[in-house]
């Protein structure tokens, strides 16, 4: 017999950056932990994973700063910011957040790896929810726009196209069924012209930093090949995988605030 607790999503948190576009203060602790109205960016993350009701939570980090991280999974422990309010005496009026654990990335540095990584410490082949942590949505509906799709179809959550922003994303060419064609990383400025000219602005999103893997999607990122010159990118890979097999996408108006861009106030920019 099935317990509410198995119906509920496991999320993967990816956080094994380095911050290397901030690397000016990422040095000193990880981007992931920069403040968005007034809190840490991975809590937000976190209130993401409460309002999809995930199941279990697993962070993977770099292990450089594994310090930090220790501090992390102290204030982050259950029943930890209802002490802190007690000590400053505060009445205590956040909802809890999900139980988190934390795993050191292993293996090549790659956005890739912190997925694998994440999906062999949860251990199911149960659909899985990916957040990319430096990606910030302050309404905290992301994920549980994710989680809605259908079980067992992968998803990745969009934005509509932005000619101003195509450079600085995945940009996705979809069908007349809002399933992903293929992918263009970070295209520039020609080939951004030559995909609105080819597919139309109605056929184009802006991929985001969410997803719903599935088993099947997770064994075909664990066979990509790895190429020592280059870093393995999740978003090629998806679209290496929609060449053979639909991934649905979901398109929302939300903005994501980008916590690895010098100016703190820069945002995925939809319009």
């Amino acid at each position: 017999m099935r317990t509410l607790m198995d119906t509920r999503p496991n999320v993967i948190i990816a956080a094994g950056g380095l911050g290397s576009r901030v690397a000016g203060w990422s040095r000193y602790f990880p981007k992931e932990f920069r403040p968005v109205n007034g809190r840490p960016g991975l809590t937000h993350v976190l209130d993401e994973a409460a309002t999809a009701r995930a199941g279990r939570v697993v962070v993977v980090h770099h292990p450089y700063y594994n310090p930090l991280i220790e501090w992390a999974r102290h204030v982050l422990a259950p029943g930890a910011q209802s002490h802190y309010n007690d000590l400053v005496r505060e009445p205590n009026e956040r909802p809890a957040l999900p139980a988190v654990e934390f795993v050191a990335q292993h293996g090549p540095y790659a956005d890739i790896t912190s997925v694998l990584n994440g999906a062999e410490h949860l251990g199911t082949d149960s659909d899985l929810l990916l957040a990319f942590a430096d990606n910030v949505d302050t309404t905290h509906e992301a994920l549980s726009e994710l989680a809605s799709t259908t079980s067992g179809e992968p998803a990745v959550l969009a934005a509509p196209f932005s000619r101003s922003a195509a450079s600085s994303h995945g940009v996705i060419i979809c069908d007349s069924a809002g399933h992903m064609v293929t992918l263009v990383e970070k295209p520039g400025p020609e080939a951004v012209i030559a995909l609105l000219h080819d597919h139309g602005r109605d056929s184009l999103r802006l991929l985001l930093g969410r997803a719903r893997l599935t088993g099947d999607l997770v064994r075909f990122l664990a066979t990509t090949p790895a190429d020592p010159e280059t870093e393995p990118k999740l978003s090629l890979a998806l679209a290496s995988y929609a060449r053979n097999r639909p991934i649905k996408v979901i398109t929302t108006t939300n903005t994501m605030i980008d916590l690895g861009t010098p100016d703190p106030t820069c945002r995925s920019r939809h319009q």
